[in-house]
This record gives structure tokens, sequence and C-alpha cells, in this order.
């Protein structure tokens, strides 16, 4: 439920959902937010593992692009995940415990990327979130057409990357029928989420000199 709807789903429908009964959810979880506090840390837990995958194996210019492409492509498939980054959560331990395995992996990335020349020295872990969060929580790309979603991913890959990483914009803009639409039509026409090809490696070649 969470996955789909985000944080604001009701507790009788994510009851209905597991089948079972309110008093069974809350015996287990003493309120909705921390149920939310469970799951999503769990799954923070493994974009950072995603992250320390990448770090053992992938380019050290492509780290931080391939990881904001993941970050993206998990919100569209979970909303919950990057809704919960923020302070009422940092209450919960878990949370806190998983935000951090996240800031440690992302600021790994981003020391090598500097070190291979592309990442803009003064980008911050912090700079990066709040580029992720912005996209992930307007609510025209959330529910955008795939090309959409792809072009907002290279507008954040653009503004951290050095000039000698720049590239095209990929995908195409949202337009004004975009923003008029209404959410539910917008799920309906974004029903593939993702394009096959954002979540393929999006290294950023040299510009030709």
């Amino acid at each position: 439920m969470f996955r789909e709807h985000g944080i604001d789903v009701g507790v009788g429908e994510i009851a209905d959902a597991a089948g079972v009964g309110r008093g069974t959810l809350f015996r287990n979880f003493r309120s909705k937010d921390h149920l939310i506090a469970a799951v999503v840390s769990e799954r923070m837990q493994e974009v950072a593992e995603f992250g320390r995958e990448l770090l053992r194996t992938e380019d050290p210019a492509e780290l931080v692009f391939l990881f904001i492409t993941d970050m993206v492509s998990r919100q569209q498939e979970n909303r919950a995940l990057v809704e919960t980054i923020s302070d009422e959560f940092f209450a919960y331990p878990e949370m806190t415990a998983a935000h951090d395995a996240l800031l440690d992996v992302l600021n790994k990335m981003l020391d090598r990327g500097k070190q291979a020349g592309s990442i803009r020295s003064e980008i911050t872990d912090m700079d990066v979130l709040t580029l992720i969060k912005g996209v992930c929580m307007n609510p025209i790309t959330l529910d955008a057409r795939p090309e959409v979603v792809l072009r907002h991913i290279d507008l954040i890959l653009a503004a951290i990357s050095t000039p000698a990483f720049s590239r095209p914009l990929r995908g195409t803009p949202a337009t004004l029928e975009d923003h008029q639409m209404p959410a539910a039509a917008r799920r309906s026409a974004s029903a593939d989420k993702m394009p096959d090809a954002a979540k393929r490696s999006v290294a950023v070649p040299p510009a030709a000199a």
C-alpha cells in the first residue's frame, strides 16, 4: 500500500491489504508511523546496499549518476521512500540508521566522482538529496510519462556534473497539458513508469574536444 499510495494511506486500507484486523496490526506496531518507519527503513537500507555494490563494481565517474537514477526509479515504484526523509521520521532509530547509511554511501560516491572529475567540487550530499526529493515529490513528475521522468533525472545530473561531463538532455519536458491533467489520468498514462533505457547505465561521456 505504501508502495502505491505513499504514507498517507489509511490504517484500515493497510490492514485490509494485509488480510489482518487493525488490532493485529497494532499488536505488532504501536502506530502507523512505527509501521512506516519499519518498512521504509528496510527499503532505504536496500538502497544503501545497492550503492555499496556500485562502489565495488562501477566506474567512479558514473557512481552518483547511476545512484540518482536508481533513487528516482525506486520512488516511482515506491512512493513512501522519499516522503519519509523528513524530521518527523528521524525520531525512529531505524530511520536514523538507514538515513546515515544512505549518506555514508552517497558521500563516498561523491568523493570518487570529484576525484574522477565528473562531479562539481562544491556539491554536497544534501544538495543531491534535495534535488532528488524535489523531483520525486513533485506531483507532475510523480505520475509523469516515462520520458518526462527521464528529462528530470538528466536535469539533476546536469546540475551536479562538471562541464567536461555535460551532455544533451534526454526525454521530453512536461507540457501544460501534463500540469492540467488530473492525477489519476497521469498515473494511467505513465503505467510503465521508468523506461528501460533510464534504468540502464546513465554514464555521462566526456564532451567532445
